[in-house]
């Protein structure tokens, strides 16, 4: 009974924990991890703009893309407008924080799935301590891995299809451990939906058909292969209604994906065949599971996960047999990575020595410090802080680029009207000043010039009557990356936005540093 309510109070506080973790990361990082994350918002946010208002929702979405992600962003930036949420950035806050609130399906599944193959009271639980620990254990990397707030609050089809594929890997267990002809319906079925948010979660269907089939040879159960089938077959269709009610055509943007990817994938860039190895060991901050696993029953422990260990090892081969790889298309497994990682981690949690041992301190330092940056600063704070000036500053109707300092705006962070000009500048005249063709000094007082920080401290910098007005700072975390790699990673650098100092409206104004947009 003891036991019981200890379990009872740690389940409620690492679930409250996660879930206040993922709204407040929702708040404080608006921010968006790729391009393919902010398209989605791109076509949803501002909810009240009038060019948004006459794109028509099917064929704004790109033929190769499910209809299903995009409707839902859609509908929740919609409700934030009509709640009074009249600012672009709450708007998106709000589908955020929505997200984070969908997402924390993983909490409750994982610890459901690892206390269903780990149950505390039985006796074999009771002989193996670290066992005891293994739902808690999960639960605590589901709630606060340093990953899974940001990537889960964030507008990516691979991010919102994670939860199902979870629920699919718990019904293959309790398949495989119970035999139970609903639990191979409710696989399939939970495997279906999250393909329709990502098709290549859709590979993990082969995982339980593998399963069955063998459970169904060898114990000479037909009927389980039926159910099989049958339930295949009504999630094909089921899921094939959305093409073909609003585009016409049976599964026609699967077929569309998966001939673009065929025809196109390499286009993207090509990585090794064990590109994912490192991300995969990486997130799991493998270097705290090395050591010496006395007493630990790795057959008896992962003999119910042998579904899990079969989800992530066909999804990890065929990703890797695509010659275009992103850390990112790895995210609709990583819950089920959590899970696997659970007992390693459960292991060293029962064998500390102590509080202060070295082992788990070190391991809760990184975590908790890694989490902090990716949670509560902001991802692509450059760009997104100058359009937030923008969008404050509507005067501000000509921006000239210096080179590739910005490569885009994602104008979705404003609702104001467009800019006139958006041009780029590619060299300095004779005093130092920006090239700018055409350049009417009429219009000076509406002009801006922006250039990002290492072509500024490389001596982009304009002399009088350019003045500095801003500078918008990346996050600590993307500073670090761009110092480790500058040639590929400059983008994330901070920029500088110069106005012509003529043009101030009040006296004496001085430079201002904005490391952030104003809310």
């Amino acid at each position: 009974m003891e036991k019981s309510l200890f379990k009872a109070k740690w389940f409620w506080l690492l679930l409250v924990l996660g879930m206040f973790v993922r709204i407040a990361t929702a708040i404080f990082n608006y921010g968006y991890l790729a391009l393919d994350d902010y398209y989605i918002l791109f076509f949803s946010v501002p909810a009240q703009s009038a060019s948004l208002a006459v794109i028509d929702p099917v064929t704004s979405v790109p033929e190769i893309r499910s209809l299903l992600p995009d409707l839902l962003i859609r509908c929740v930036a919609k409700v934030a407008y009509l709640l009074g949420f009249a600012d672009p950035l709450d708007q998106i806050r709000a589908v955020f924080v929505v997200l984070g609130i969908f997402s924390s399906i993983t909490l409750l599944v994982g610890y459901r799935y690892l206390s269903f193959l780990f149950d505390s009271e039985s006796k074999e639980a009771r002989k193996n301590g670290y066992e005891t620990w293994i739902p808690l254990t999960g639960l605590f990397l589901l709630s606060l891995h340093f990953l899974m707030p940001f990537v889960s609050t964030r507008a990516l089809i691979e991010s919102m299809s994670a939860p199902f594929l979870l629920l699919s890997a718990y019904y293959a267990s309790r398949y495989w451990t119970s035999e139970k002809d609903a639990d191979i319906a409710r696989s399939v079925l939970w495997c279906s939906i999250s393909a329709l948010f990502r098709f290549q979660a859709g590979i993990c269907i082969l995982p339980i058909a593998g399963i069955v089939i063998y459970k169904s040879i060898k114990q000479n159960k037909f009927r389980q292969s039926a159910v099989l089938i049958a339930s295949g077959m009504f999630a094909f269709f089921l899921t094939g209604l959305p093409d073909l009610i609003f585009r016409g055509s049976f599964h026609s943007s699967l077929i569309a994906y998966l001939k673009y990817n065929l025809s196109h994938s390499s286009e993207y860039g090509t990585s090794p065949w064990f590109a994912y190895v490192p991300s995969v060991l990486g997130a799991s901050l493998f270097p705290f599971l090395i050591g010496k696993y006395t007493d630990f029953r790795w057959k008896i422990t992962y003999g119910g996960l042998f579904p899990a260990l079969l989800y992530a090892s066909i999804f990890l081969f065929f990703h890797s047999c695509v010659p275009h790889k992103e850390e990112r298309f790895l995210l609709p497994i990583f819950p089920i990575l959590l899970v696997l990682a659970a007992p390693l981690f459960a292991y060293w949690w029962d064998k500390r020595k102590s509080v202060l041992d070295p082992r788990i301190v070190s391991f809760f330092t990184l975590n908790f410090l890694l989490l902090g940056f990716l949670s509560f600063f902001t991802i692509q704070n450059n760009v997104i802080g100058l359009v937030r000036y923008l969008n404050r500053n509507s005067d501000v109707q000509d921006v000239y680029v210096y080179k590739d300092s910005v490569p885009h705006l994602p104008v979705s962070y404003a609702y104001r009207s467009p800019l006139r000009t958006l041009e780029p500048v590619t060299e300095m005249d004779e005093n130092h000043l920006p090239k700018i063709r055409n350049f009417n000094p009429y219009d000076a007082c509406s002009t801006a010039f922006v250039v990002r920080k290492d072509y500024f401290l490389n001596g982009i910098d304009p002399e009088m009557p350019w003045r500095l007005e801003a500078e918008f700072a990346s996050s600590p975390l993307e500073e670090f990356v761009v110092s480790l790699n500058p040639a590929k990673n400059g983008r994330r650098s901070s920029i500088y936005l110069f106005r012509f100092d003529d043009c101030s409206t009040a006296a004496g104004r001085e430079k201002s540093r904005i490391s952030g947009p104003v809310r």
